[in-house]
């Protein structure tokens, strides 16, 4: 008995020790509850709210005691709830451990916020809740990812400026070339316009077709590096100045290459390829066949019968008649046969529009303006001198057209 008594009072100041650490240690976990930043509850497995601290109310605005017996879902936005029920219930039943979710919650005044909350097992009885509100962040985001997408599209404005402001430079760069040989200032649009139609023919897509209309135009931008001496010469260029004279339509195609513009990249390509050859024996690559892109097969035509039907410096124009059997010949060796077939179809298209509304049919300029017209017409019906020189036939590939 004595061993006994002695025991208990040396157990005694240990028991009590122990007793004051464990209500200290309450007290501590009462008074972090109460004055952490964080939103932090209690719900019973049903889900219901059974304590929670005073930072609810500085959020929400819905004092602690309001809140006890209700369900943490009445709170939530209605189009979550059905999602954080099932994700509640699946912690409640032990097939999840936790579940951890950002939702809209709804204050007193109406308004939401966004907390970013989870929930876990503290007992068989309960579950704890720790939340913390995000409205801030995302709503800072929001606006970040906004000036993103304005940055974007002022970008993309600045760049389509740019590259409007670079297409209408080398616009007037194609006429000032076009001054030096033609100063009716006509041949760039009757070319885009002539071309535009055979495509049409062709079937291409109608955003194609718009496309090909302003850019044909720019065929031979490069001409500004050729000196008048060679481009107006008279007589027949010797072999120094027919590659010099050839070197345009590289030039052309480097001066066209660097925009983003879809019309000034298929500029590029026109300038690059509407004097190769059919048969391979054109500049400046030697493609041949399909290897040479569409659109430079289609302005090669337009480019040469528009040439020949119009004076220049060191030629006559030629009768339309004459100029189209000279396409004629070309098919197959100089120009794509399809194309030729559909440069003929338009021609002969606007022929018939000639005759029937009592127009001269060999004028050039009617027809490009009554294909035009009639390409619009159509449009809005459907429903929502021949031997001038050796450097017009077929001996070789020449850089005057």
């Amino acid at each position: 008995m004595v061993e006994l008594a002695l025991a208990s009072l040396l157990l005694a100041p240990a028991l009590c020790l122990s007793l004051l650490r464990s209500r200290g240690l309450a007290a501590q976990a009462r008074r972090h509850f109460s004055a952490s930043l964080d939103l932090l509850a209690v719900l019973d497995r049903g889900g219901r709210l059974t304590r929670a601290n005073a930072a609810w109310e500085r959020t929400l605005g819905r004092s602690p005691k309001s809140m006890y017996g209700h369900e943490l879902i009445e709170l939530i936005y209605r189009e979550d709830r059905a999602a954080a029920r099932a994700e509640l219930l699946a912690v409640a039943d032990g097939s999840r451990t936790a579940v951890r979710r950002c939702d809209r919650f709804r204050a007193a005044d109406g308004k939401y916020r966004w907390l970013e909350w989870d929930a876990s097992p503290s007992s068989s009885r309960a579950l704890s809740m720790v939340a913390r509100d995000v409205t801030n962040e995302r709503s800072a985001r929001a606006q970040l990812a906004t000036s993103a997408r304005s940055l974007e599209v002022r970008v993309a404005e600045t760049t389509r400026e740019l590259d409007e402001a670079r297409a209408e430079t080398l616009r007037l760069l194609a006429i000032a070339v076009e001054y030096r040989d033609d100063t009716t200032f006509e041949h760039t649009a009757r070319v885009g316009v002539l071309a535009a139609e055979i495509a049409l023919e062709l079937g291409m897509r109608a955003e194609q077709v718009s496309r090909l209309r302003e850019a044909a135009g720019l065929h031979d931008v490069g001409k500004i590096a050729i000196p008048d001496r060679i481009l107006l010469k008279r007589g027949n260029l010797t072999a120094a100045e027919r590659e010099l004279m050839e070197s345009h339509a590289a030039l052309g195609a480097r001066l066209l290459s660097r925009s983003s513009s879809p019309v000034l990249q298929m500029a590029a390509v026109i300038a690059a390829t509407h004097h190769e050859w059919w048969d391979g024996s054109g500049y400046p690559g030697g493609l041949a066949g399909e290897r040479i892109p569409l659109v430079g097969r289609v302005v090669a035509v337009a480019d040469v019968f528009d040439a020949l039907t119009h004076q220049r410096p060191y030629k006559h124009a030629w009768p339309i008649a004459h100029a189209i059997a000279r396409v004629r010949r070309g098919s197959g060796r100089q120009f794509d046969p399809s194309v030729v077939t559909a440069f003929v179809a338009v021609h002969a298209h606007v022929q018939a529009d000639a005759r029937s509304a009592g127009g001269e049919p060999d004028s050039v300029a009617f027809l490009a303006e009554a294909a035009h017209r009639r390409r619009q017409s159509q449009a809005a019906r459907a429903p929502a001198g021949a031997a001038d020189s050796v450097r017009w036939d077929l001996a070789r590939p020449s850089g005057r057209l």
